[in-house]
């Protein structure tokens, strides 16, 4: 059996930097999410951080012993600890549940800028516990877990209900404000993803009032947009976007 252990936050300064930019990674995803974006981002001149989502990159059993209210708390550490450090621009940007994330971020802080990705407006059990269900599989079969073992993780996930009622509860509040977002906004969406993230993405962009948003679908983009295929392209539109608000 292999012992996984809990993912670092991943923290890139740049002494020359005087615009940061925080990374928040999906739900059943890892660092790794955004791990090669912020690597590029830091080597042409910001400072990047990455926040660990607690229980992420565990067994089932231990991610669910957290919510969306400690995901949203380890985000929001995330940005006091760049604030703290003497950033006032601050670009907050997120995939899935980091986009999330970043649009509740943009709600309650006075943020420079913020780019999300995939991010859904709204949420049910069904396609939470697929979330959970394709993580529990996966995670067991990197931990070395007999199938016995990862069927018992998996049935687990109805003990869950609590903490997806919370997580639909935190979507529909996020999305309830996200009209007072008042920062430049870039709102991306992966044409191969499920339809249901371009009507997302559309919702967020109506909803959205600040003059300056912007809305775009990337042909080859799955859900995970900055990996994979049509990642390069992603890049490029969040460096020219940050350059333009810089």
């Amino acid at each position: 059996m292999i012992n996984v252990k809990e993912p670092n936050s991943i923290y890139l300064e740049n002494e020359r930097a005087q615009h940061a930019i925080l990374l928040l990674h999906s739900f059943t995803g890892t660092v790794r999410d955004v791990k090669l974006l912020a690597t590029k981002l830091n080597k042409i001149g910001y400072t990047c951080m990455v926040p660990a989502y607690q229980g992420h990159g565990l067994m089932i059993s231990e991610l669910m012993k957290y919510t969306i209210h400690d995901w949203w708390n380890d985000a929001y550490e995330g940005f006091r600890k760049l604030k703290d450090e003497g950033y006032e621009k601050i670009t907050v940007l997120g995939v899935s549940l980091g986009g999330l994330l970043s649009l509740k971020l943009a709600e309650e802080e006075a943020v420079h800028s913020v780019v999300v990705m995939s991010t859904p407006y709204k949420k049910d059990d069904a396609s939470l516990e697929m979330r959970l269900a394709n993580y529990g599989s996966r995670m067991g079969q990197l931990l070395g877990l007999e199938n016995d073992e990862i069927n018992r993780q998996i049935a687990l996930i109805p003990q869950y209900e609590a903490g997806l009622y919370k997580f639909k509860r935190m979507v529909d509040d996020i999305m309830s404000n996200v009209k007072h977002i008042d920062a430049p906004i870039a709102i991306k969406y992966g044409k191969e993803d499920e339809v249901s993230y371009e009507k997302s993405a559309s919702y967020i962009y109506k909803q959205i009032e600040h003059e300056q948003k912007y809305i775009k679908g990337y042909d080859l983009c799955h859900h995970l947009m900055t990996q994979g295929k049509g990642k390069e392209a992603v890049t490029d539109d969040v460096i020219d976007f940050l350059s333009q608000y810089n």
